[in-house]
């Protein structure tokens, strides 16, 4: 739809480090890059200076900033019309100095200031058991076809997933996200060591991971019993990822990848605030969650791998049910629908005075 308007500025703000990860990063990239389409884009990272791999070339004007201060310069700089939060927490501060001159956006589905936002857009219809709708003031848009995925996740067909699943040994993803604060990766190396069938893990490591590939090493020198590949890997992972029967996640974004893609997940979780952003998935049958806390959920997920490996019928009906539940075009939606909200805002505020007016004659 088209509007005889001036174009609107937006500024995408998230994060991405070791400590959160870097599927905010992705995320809003994915979504600002579709948005720098229809009009003006800023996207400003409170995070590392590694992110940059995760930008560049990219054709975004984009900044790397230390912390808030940062960002609050890149906002009187740019002066922008709707602010996008892609991340968990904000001071509140910042985010009342934002809220008071633009139209607040959140894309992501844990935020400290969520229900304070103008719109909110959430991958999947359940919803975190810590919101307060009722004190939402701001406009829902919830389901999986507002899921966001990157461009280089590509589809695996029928065919394909056919030769993926009766390969010998069974190749497996794991994949703990970009930074993997928590170094889970090597806790799931550790466990998988007791499987007694022979699989290939493609263990995928992010731009941000920070911890110790020594320890790594040794964890594949001592299992005797599997073929392992340590592979540092950013949005080419999808070209490993396609050639997998199963992947091991960690239930963030690229779980929804995954089921775009058609490849059956075990998510584990740390925490159990996390848990209901998969519920949808595994409720259609596209993936298994191996529940909280880290520890008990690496153990289930290796029983539940050594089942599906020698069960693999289940995972070609994990792979038949994705089938259609997601198309390419979230961040397409969520930018277009983010300039329409704003245009019939900024419509309804000019109507106010002339409304007035009316009233006084």
């Amino acid at each position: 739809m088209m509007h005889d308007q001036p174009l609107s500025r937006v500024l995408f703000i998230c994060r991405g480090s070791t400590d959160v990860g870097l599927g905010h990063v992705i995320r809003s990239r994915t979504i600002a890059f579709e948005m720098a389409r229809r009009t003006s884009v800023r996207v400003v990272v409170i995070g590392d200076e590694y992110v940059d791999a995760l930008l560049a070339g990219r054709g975004l004007t984009y900044q790397i900033v230390d912390d808030e201060p940062g960002v609050i310069a890149a906002i009187d700089a740019y002066d922008p019309d709707i602010v996008v939060f892609d991340l968990i927490e904000l001071s509140k501060k910042l985010y009342q100095r934002v809220s008071r001159r633009c139209m607040t956006v959140s894309v992501s589905p844990i935020f400290d200031h969520l229900t304070s936002t103008d719109l909110f857009f959430h991958r999947t219809r359940c919803q975190g058991s810590d919101w307060d709708l009722e004190r939402f003031d701001g406009e829902v848009r919830s389901g999986l076809e507002y899921a966001v995925v990157r461009e280089q996740c590509v589809k695996i067909s029928a065919a394909q997933y056919e030769q993926n699943i009766n390969q010998q040994p069974m190749a497996v993803a794991i994949s703990m996200g970009g930074s993997d604060a928590g170094n889970k990766t090597l806790e799931v190396l550790r466990s998988i060591k007791s499987l007694p069938r022979r699989m290939l893990f493609w263990v995928l490591l992010g731009e941000g991971y920070g911890h110790s590939y020594e320890a790594l090493v040794d964890c594949v020198k001592r299992d005797t019993q599997h073929e392992i590949i340590l592979a540092k890997t950013s949005d080419s992972m999808w070209r490993v990822m396609s050639s997998c029967a199963l992947a091991i996640l960690a239930g963030g974004t690229v779980t929804y990848e995954a089921v775009f893609a058609g490849l059956p997940s075990i998510n584990i979780f740390e925490k159990p605030e996390h848990v209901f952003l998969v519920r949808e998935l595994v409720e259609r049958g596209t993936c298994l969650t191996a529940g909280f806390p880290l520890n008990a959920a690496i153990d289930v997920a290796t029983a539940n791998l050594l089942h599906l490996e020698q069960h693999r019928e289940e995972l070609v009906a994990m792979h038949r049910a994705c089938d259609g539940l997601m198309d390419r075009r979230g961040a397409a939606r969520i930018a277009q629908e983010i300039l329409e909200c704003h245009w019939q805002r900024t419509q309804t505020i000019r109507a106010e005075p002339l409304l007035a007016r009316q009233r006084v004659v």
